[in-house]
């Protein structure tokens, strides 16, 4: 059975979360929801958990659930009311931003521009038709935004409005996944929100239904709690600064809330009190233990500054223990964080010096059955040349000439073994020169001959390589490679194609494998028997780099390097 990648697992518990609301609402007995809108809502949400395989057949075929469902909600004479947009409930919502997202991503721009439409006038047409059904003066359609009453702009105007600022935001998200898939090397940026955007989506769900409670008066409060938000989304970057800068920005919201009357509102700032806890985590897991703690300090000092301010002082000491009880709860967790990245880094410690325990161990024996071997078999002719040489010294000539083949040998097996121990291999040869035995002249062509030799998947070869290799790292860069493509012939039999990338950019030499096979095992660190990922980040390491493997994204596996180019080597 093909494993679920790691980020169709979230997009799925996402979604989860958003049915489960839904469900909780119907349950409940909420007057604007009723259970003939959950069918449609379920349909849309597998429409966008299979959208990342197939995004535009998945977005035209959520446009179509939409529609039906609408038409089959209003032939029963019912609707549904939900947080953002009316008439939409909360899983078609956030499945719909999905499958833009997706649709703008991963598809052509005619299947994009089409996808994208298509959704669009299904769910102008979702509003207008559930609204057919719809009193405006029960309380099944009441309003949910008070800067829509405030403003006297009707209900559908302030949904049609919201449902345009998610359409261009999820319209930009796309576009930046789009050029960062395009980009052959992943920036920080990028990596960070790679790994951050399941937090990013769950903190934008909170603020969504926050939004739908929230007046006029509480919107610095508001904003205030958003600038919290954003904080914990870059928060693993620099977790003591953002939390600092989170907790100064909870407690000015609060201060300039007073000032303009928004305390006489009962406002809970939930966003902020996830963005807290995000960030406690981090800076408890990722910062020195006294710098954490004032850190930690600062920060529930702010949010309970903002509770105070926000929730009134008739409810404050009940809110305020529960939020207390939650931050405790995120300390925990970057605690336990904290005790589990010690002891995965101790474990890979480990795991290398072993490697380089086998590694010395096998030079060890090689010496002693090869090396010495030949070096004996010199010492004797040379003793018997010396006790030959004063009475006969034609016979000493053929001794030298032993000696001189036995040498020979010995520094050929010296070098073997020097090239086993720094390359993993014995003898390997690529191109015209022998990598094990001496530097790589061309580095370029033992890269081809790498490929063309290569017995598995088709491989596609990029090289932007720089005017001079140090002979070092030419001979890491072949290893890396070669290591890298016995992988995937390994642990990724239906990987159908290789990507090679070798090239120079802002004075380091990017090395990057990738595959996109999808039945690759788990594996321990270092491999099952060779060389493997630990001995390769030794090697990177060893030369100054810095080594990176790991999934590629929703299927594959790749395997990068960044190393050094210094000024001055040969």
């Amino acid at each position: 059975m093909t494993p679920i990648p790691v980020p169709q697992r979230w997009l799925g518990a996402l979604l989860g979360v958003a049915l489960l609301l839904d469900t909780a609402m119907v349950v409940v007995g909420e007057p604007s929801y009723t259970a003939l809108s959950l069918p449609g809502a379920v349909v849309l949400a597998l429409c966008a958990w299979f959208g990342v395989r197939w995004p535009g057949p998945a977005a035209v075929l959520g446009a179509l659930a939409l529609t039906v469902s609408s038409v089959l909600m209003w032939l029963g004479d019912v609707g549904v009311t939900s947080i953002g947009l009316s008439d939409i409930t909360l899983t078609e919502l956030v499945s719909g931003v999905v499958l833009v997202v997706l649709v703008v991503w991963r598809s052509q721009w005619l299947v994009a521009s089409t996808s994208v439409t298509a959704l669009v006038v299904a769910c102008l047409a979702a509003m207008v038709i559930r609204r057919m059904n719809c009193d405006v003066n029960s309380s099944f359609c009441r309003y949910y935004s008070s800067i829509a009453n405030f403003f006297g702009l009707t209900d559908l105007l302030e949904s049609v409005l919201f449902g345009f600022f998610l359409l261009v935001a999820a319209v930009c998200v796309g576009l930046y996944l789009r050029r960062q898939s395009r980009q052959r090397i992943e920036s920080e940026m990028g990596l960070l929100i790679r790994k951050q955007w399941p937090l990013g989506a769950a903190l934008a769900i909170i603020a969504l239904i926050e939004l739908s409670d929230t007046g006029l008066s509480d919107m610095i409060g508001y904003a205030a709690s958003l600038g919290a938000g954003v904080c914990a989304f870059f928060g693993p970057r620099y977790p003591l600064r953002n939390t600092y800068l989170a907790a100064a920005v909870l407690a000015l919201g609060a201060l300039l809330s007073v000032g303009s009357g928004g305390y006489h509102h009962t406002f809970l700032p939930v966003t902020g009190i996830a963005a807290s806890m995000a960030l406690i985590s981090y800076v408890v897991r990722y910062v020195p233990g006294r710098q954490a703690a004032w850190g930690v300090v600062a920060l529930t000092a702010g949010l309970m500054v903002a509770v105070a301010v926000h929730s009134g002082a008739s409810s404050f000491e009940n809110l305020g223990i529960v939020v207390l009880f939650l931050l405790l709860i995120s300390i925990a967790t970057g605690w336990y964080f904290r005790a589990r990245d010690r002891e995965r880094n101790q474990t890979v410690k480990a795991a290398v010096t072993s490697a380089q325990q086998g590694e010395r161990m096998a030079l060890a024996r090689e010496l002693h059955d090869v090396v010495a071997h030949h070096v004996t078999g010199i010492v004797v002719q040379a003793q018997a040349a010396l006790l030959v040489a004063g009475k006969n010294p034609d016979v000493a000539l053929p001794a030298l000439t032993k000696i001189e083949k036995s040498g020979t040998l010995a520094l050929t097996a010296m070098r073997t073994l020097v090239g086993s121990l720094r390359d993993g291999t014995a003898a390997w040869t690529a191109g015209d020169s022998d990598v094990t035995g001496q530097a790589t002249t061309d580095l370029a062509a033992d890269l081809h001959s790498v490929v063309e030799n290569y017995g598995g998947p088709p491989v596609e070869l990029e090289l932007n390589l720089p005017s001079e290799v140090p002979h070092e790292m030419g001979r890491s860069v072949l290893r890396l490679v070669q290591e890298s493509l016995t992988n995937v012939g390994k642990h990724a039999p239906d990987a159908s194609v290789v990507h090679v990338r070798v090239a120079e950019t802002a004075n380091t030499l990017h090395i990057r494998v990738s595959d996109d096979g999808t039945k690759r095992p788990v594996n321990p660190a270092g491999g099952s028997g060779g060389y493997g990922l630990v001995g390769m980040r030794e090697r990177v390491e060893l030369l100054g780099g810095r080594f990176q493997a790991g999934p590629s994204g929703y299927v594959g596996w790749s395997v990068e390097a960044w190393l050094p180019l210094r000024e001055g080597e040969s």
